[in-house]
């Protein structure tokens, strides 16, 4: 035996020591003396841990204090083993849940039963029934209690007559910092692609070991399972299947929806991402107005999806009054050719919400300020320099906004969407300085207004909805703006390009030729674009810079026109449009492709030569 182990005495832990570690020191003065007699004549751990055998004691309890371990044996005594005076790591105490393991500093290992509950029921965390799609899975959760119940989950099954589907794995259940929730875990249920039309009942049934080795076993309520009608569905899109609590619609855009969950499939029926979420109505008239509803969508965990860097808040555009369904996405790529810090990025997927096919939709990246998005500084609460997100927007409709002292610009705080009396004023007195700066004459000759905005980034963003023709512009609606610390006002990104965009001239009654969409006088750039030479100039060497993959566009619509065709054909409808807003509603989708790709041609054509010879 080691002079380690020769001269470690085991002491007995006080009594004070032992009320703080237990729920309730009632009769436990009479155990501890009997424990300190018992102990007092032992020598080593080992001896003590052979005392510990014979007694059959079980640990309840390991706590680590200092350097110190504190066992709590279920018979309400407990004893400290003394470690503070040796070299780190010569003893060591863990547990692997069934037993504490004691490893000495000669390697020699004791193992002590460590008590442990056994599972006393199983019960899902949702009684609706769970929609299987054909050979993919499905992620149900359940709960397990007492929550520190012990069990293999190897040891769980899946028990129901048929053979439509299996039980693929169980996994405990984390939270965001990766550690396990107790009680909590996940089944991985594959549809085995037997039938396409199924409604069956199954249960979980979990069988563990007690602590006197003999099998216990729990049995779940049913649990219902059928698969989702795709009707012949296969756009070549991926899925993305939403199903809210008891199968609730979803009818506010102020109040978020807790509890759903959300299962995305690749084309192939793979598995891109299952989770849970919270969901609302999202837009302003396209939520009230609008019968094909968008959503907003806040994951319960920081995930990817299809590939879009990670992030809880996104979107899905319903894009109805968009015969071609890609302005959006056009204007995007348009803005992604710039040297704009951010654009969103989307995919196109088909809806099913409640196991309803809802068409076709944009699932993209909500405006939000994050380092994957818009990156800017935080805004603490205790400072005012900080990163703002603003919208410039007239529908005036967020909680803390104002209008704009001289030019009756409206502004809205749109992330952080609360701040304090100092930050809004802050904001307010910055908006007013470069507003004085822009429409005081004096100053806007000596080009006042560049030390309030980020020159590089007005031009982007111009180039951008100019391209598109976006005359959201001149509302002025659905305009982000930035600042950060000690920044001046960047534009972007850019956002809604639904309706009345990418028209050609001869469609368009409200212009008589090609001319400027954005350059209306209740937003900025109207002065700006016509009255400073230098900022024109800086537009030329911008749209110098990119006019060669600006001129790629046109071959981009047609490649992602593509991939809708079949999409579109079921979308239309079901969603038949009503308004003649974008000019193409009675079109057919190759047309309104057409229609929209001349839109850009003739424009892009018409700006590369105003650009060239005049700026």
């Amino acid at each position: 035996m080691s002079t380690f182990l020769k001269h470690l005495v085991v002491p007995v832990v006080t009594l004070a020591l032992v009320c703080a570690a237990l729920p309730s020191c009632e009769g436990l003065a009479g155990r501890v003396d009997a424990l300190e007699a018992s102990v007092s004549d032992l020598k080593t751990i080992s001896e003590y841990i052979q005392q510990v055998y014979r007694e059959n004691k079980i640990v309840r309890e390991i706590i680590r204090d200092g350097d110190n371990y504190i066992l709590v044996f279920t018979d309400e005594t407990s004893v400290t083993i003394d470690n503070s005076s040796q070299e780190v790591d010569q003893l060591t105490v863990s547990s692997d849940g069934r037993a504490v393991i004691i490893t000495l500093s000669d390697g020699s290992k004791y193992s002590i039963p460590y008590y442990f509950a056994v599972p006393s029921s199983v019960t899902f965390l949702s009684s609706k029934p769970v929609n299987m799609v054909l050979g993919a899975s499905a992620s149900v959760q359940f709960r397990v209690s007492p929550s520190n119940a012990v069990f293999n989950t190897g040891d769980v099954v899946l028990e129901y007559d048929g053979a439509n589907f299996a039980l693929d794995s169980v996994a405990r259940v984390k939270d965001e910092g990766g550690n396990p929730v107790p009680g909590h875990y996940t089944a991985a249920i594959r549809d085995l692609g037997v039938s396409d039309e199924y409604e069956e009942e199954a249960i979980i049934v979990i069988t563990a070991t007690d602590i006197n080795g003999e099998k216990v076993s729990v049995y779940s309520s049913p649990l219902t399972l059928k698969t989702v009608s795709f009707h012949g569905i296969n756009t070549g899109l991926p899925f993305v299947i939403i199903d809210t609590p008891e199968g609730a619609p979803i009818v506010s855009k102020e109040d978020w929806m807790a509890g759903a969950t959300m299962t995305i499939l690749n084309p192939d029926l793979s598995v891109s991402y299952q989770g849970s979420l919270s969901v609302k109505g999202r837009g302003n008239s396209t939520w009230t107005q609008f019968p094909k509803k968008p959503y907003a969508l806040k994951l319960d965990s920081k995930s990817e999806i299809l590939g879009m860097k990670k992030h809880k808040r996104w979107c899905l555009l319903a894009n109805w009054m968009d015969r071609t369904l890609i302005r959006n996405a056009v204007a995007f790529e348009i803005s992604r050719k710039t040297e704009l810090a951010w654009t969103p990025s989307g995919k196109f997927v088909e809806l099913f919400l409640n196991g309803e096919h809802k068409g076709n939709y944009y699932l993209c990246e909500q405006v939000k300020v994050d380092e994957n998005r818009v990156n800017i500084t935080p805004l603490k609460k205790t400072s005012v320099e900080g990163g703002y997100l603003m919208e410039v927007d007239a529908w005036f409709d967020e909680a803390y906004k104002f209008r704009s002292p001289i030019h009756d610009v409206p502004w809205q705080f749109k992330d952080p969407d609360e701040v304090n009396e100092a930050q809004f004023a802050y904001m307010q007195n910055y908006v007013r300085e470069f507003e004085e700066s822009l429409y005081d004459d004096a100053k806007f000759a000596a080009r006042d207004y560049t030390n309030y905005i980020d020159c590089d980034s007005w031009v982007d963003w111009w180039l951008v909805n100019e391209l598109a023709q976006n005359g959201d512009v001149n509302q002025p609606k659905s305009i982000y703006i930035s600042k950060d610390v000690g920044g001046k006002l960047v534009a972007g990104p850019v956002w809604d390009f639904d309706w009345g965009t990418f028209i050609p001239v001869e469609f368009n009654p409200s212009m008589e030729k090609i001319n400027y969409t954005c350059r209306g006088p209740r937003f900025y750039l109207n002065r700006i674009c016509i009255e400073d030479p230098k900022f024109r100039a800086l537009a030329k060497e911008h749209w110098m810079r990119f006019r060669s993959a600006l001129a790629e566009i046109p071959a981009y619509i047609d490649s992602l026109a593509a991939t809708l065709v079949a999409s579109d054909a079921i979308n239309i409808a079901m969603w038949p449009i009503d308004r003649t807003t974008n000019q193409d509603v009675h079109l057919s989708y190759a047309d309104a492709v057409a229609r929209l790709k001349q839109a850009y041609t003739e424009k892009y054509r018409w700006l590369d030569n105003i650009i060239i010879n005049t700026y």
